[in-house]
């Protein structure tokens, strides 16, 4: 009998579980709220197969893309699973960014040193091309419903702020695609001048390294932008199940953005609490109450979705584990 293996079973085991028993016991995680949807059972099945037929299916892609365009081939049904996993960790720990951890804690199982940095920088570049995504999209949620949103007074100073961050992003990827001479790059020196220049060097030259895949960078910002705009849709449509007539989708496109980037703060498992607060205040910013109770049924129907992959990760085993052989395959 392997004892390494048996053990290693019943710690995932225990870890999964216990992830469960503490989200139903604080009350984060309350099943009991689906049966709202009990009347509205199209709506339930429409969120269901948006985040398990598209969404998730789209995220791992876009994360597949980044790795495949800098030599890291990963097999897209191992993106699939990682993503899974990920989700499960992102949903029930603190932070956005836990599931991204232990998928870097299985992507990076190399030898060699430069295979192991390139795969933690593309989680660093997916998590940074979701966070573009969502700016964009309020963005262009602004500029083609200018006037409705500018027509809430308490809206104006989010649209100048989404308009500073889409600037800084227009920039930015300018200078990533810019072909500085080698070299000559301005931003290096800069750079090495920084507190922790090494760690910001190596997220910079990694962006660098997309320089010469434009198209790669382009695909997966609108992927990002198609999903934030799906995860709007699901929100649109939950404020029409409570009633909440008064929020247009347009409106639902600019503010949801703001909303879900403060669920990046590590405080609570799936931005649970400081979601809610920040869902409640700016619905509050366009005249409507009950923020929070939207935010609440999207997120525990999340939640369900995402502990699907604990399933997936009580079940990965040495079958599947990601070797330096399938990751960087021929490089030739």
């Amino acid at each position: 009998m392997n004892y390494k293996k048996v053990v290693k079973f019943f710690l995932k085991l225990s870890l999964t579980l216990g992830i469960i028993f503490f989200l139903v016991q604080s009350g984060r995680l309350n099943f009991n709220r689906l049966l709202l949807f009990l009347d509205s059972p199209l709506v339930l099945f429409t969120l269901l197969f948006v985040l398990i037929v598209i969404i998730i299916p789209l995220t791992a892609f876009r994360w597949w893309m980044l790795l495949r365009a800098i030599q890291i081939k990963l097999p897209i049904q191992r993106s699939y699973i990682l993503t899974w996993i990920g989700n499960f960790f992102n949903a029930t720990l603190p932070g956005a960014v836990t599931g991204d951890l232990i998928k870097g804690y299985y992507l990076v199982k190399l030898d060699r040193k430069e295979g192991k940095t390139k795969a933690w920088m593309t989680l660093i570049i997916d998590r940074a091309t979701g966070l573009f995504g969502l700016i964009v999209m309020a963005f262009f949620a602004l500029v083609f419903n200018w006037r409705l949103i500018i027509s809430h007074q308490n809206l104006q100073p989010l649209a100048m702020f989404i308009i500073a961050l889409f600037g800084a992003i227009a920039l930015f990827y300018t200078i990533i695609l810019f072909p500085f001479p080698e070299g000559r790059d301005p931003f290096i020196r800069l750079i090495n001048k920084l507190p922790k220049s090494d760690l910001f060097l190596k997220v910079y030259n990694t962006f660098k390294i997309y320089q010469h895949h434009w198209r790669t960078l382009a695909t997966t910002l609108f992927i990002s932008i198609i999903i934030h705009s799906l995860t709007a849709f699901m929100f649109f449509l939950v404020s029409k199940m409570v009633k909440m007539d008064q929020i247009d989708i347009a409106t639902q496109m600019f503010i949801m953005p703001i909303g879900l980037i403060t669920m990046a703060i590590p405080i609570a498992p799936g931005g649970i609490g400081i979601g809610h607060a920040a869902f409640e205040t700016l619905y509050l910013l366009i005249g409507v109450k009950g923020g929070a109770d939207i935010f609440n049924l999207y997120i525990v129907t999340q939640l369900a979705v995402y502990l699907l992959g604990g399933i997936v990760y009580f079940m990965y085993s040495n079958e599947y584990k990601v070797t330096e052989e399938n990751l960087l395959g021929d490089e030739n």
